[in-house]
């Protein structure tokens, strides 16, 4: 009996590290999302997608332009290796919804796909990274 509840704990104990060992390591990420004038960006969402892994880790913009990335949770960081970068933005601007926020200028339509964005970065393994994305922009409120 105690040979079959040991073998039950160490196969649950098995399936449960199991779960995670997919994982790749993450390496905490945050930034900022500038205009080339310096202004930051106000809203919207950064993505990344790891180049050889396939892996991608996005954060929402604030206000002040910082971001912080997650993988697998919403601050766990991202893989370490070349990234590709974008920055979406998604503001309904049909004049039927009256907006009381100032949500900033529009991120042009080529940061929101990772074919034009031509951003890339590198995140390195260690205790903490901080990138800067600067984008040039189309002079549109």
């Amino acid at each position: 009996m105690r040979a079959r509840l040991a073998v039950h704990f160490l196969s649950c104990a098995y399936l449960i590290v199991g779960c995670h060992a997919d994982r790749i390591q993450t390496y905490p990420t945050s930034g900022k999302v500038v205009f080339t004038d310096g202004k930051p960006v106000q809203t919207g969402t950064v993505e990344l997608e790891s180049i050889t892994f396939k892996t991608s880790a996005t954060g929402r913009i604030l206000e002040d332009g910082t971001f912080v990335l997650g993988t697998y949770s919403s601050s766990d960081g991202a893989v370490a290796g070349k990234h590709r970068a974008i920055v979406v933005q998604l503001i309904v601007a049909d004049g039927v919804i009256k907006h009381e926020k100032d949500h900033g200028r529009y991120v042009p339509p080529k940061y929101g796909r990772y074919e034009t964005s031509g951003l890339i970065v590198e995140i390195l393994a260690k205790p903490q990274n901080q990138i800067l994305l600067t984008l040039e922009s189309e002079g549109r409120k």
